[in-house]
């Protein structure tokens, strides 16, 4: 069974890793980075104004990881961090509004950075992809919180 579950392993983590330097060679100066743009992905799905706790743990990285990033956005504009009004020990993140033109601004650019990863896969190969990263994220997120 361990058949092909190495070369999964290794070219899951290299990919990722060619997949951030592609997107950041091709952003403008002064853009966004890949991490940062997750990070706002990953507040504004969450819904509220997630503590830097949540969002480390949905990012699975380091509280210092994602304090460094919102240093980051909240130099370029993008988001507020605060004291929580119960306790001051926890820190919220609030995403700046009127930013809805520079999302606008930079979609279709986005959408065919995207497709150009997937280049000559068919739908189907994206579909059963899709479906075992999803599996595979399952799997490895109950092996975070169980260890």
């Amino acid at each position: 069974m361990e058949n092909g579950m190495r070369e999964i392993f290794a070219l899951s983590f290299l990919m990722t890793r060619k997949w951030e330097v592609y997107y950041n060679r091709t952003t403008e100066k002064g853009d966004l980075s890949l991490k940062q743009l997750m990070l706002l992905i990953v507040v504004g799905n969450m819904g509220n104004e997630p503590t830097i706790k949540e969002v480390s743990s949905v990012l699975a990285t380091s509280h210092q990881n994602v304090r460094a990033l919102l240093n980051q956005l909240e130099k370029k504009d993008f988001v507020t961090t605060y004291s929580d009004e119960k306790d001051k020990r926890i820190t919220r993140i609030r995403l700046k509004e009127g930013k809805e033109k520079y999302w606008a601004e930079r979609n279709d650019r986005d959408i065919k950075l995207i497709e150009a990863l997937f280049e000559g896969l068919s739908l189907e190969d994206i579909k059963v992809t899709a479906k075992t990263l999803m599996v595979l994220d399952q799997v490895a997120t109950k092996k975070i919180k169980h260890e």
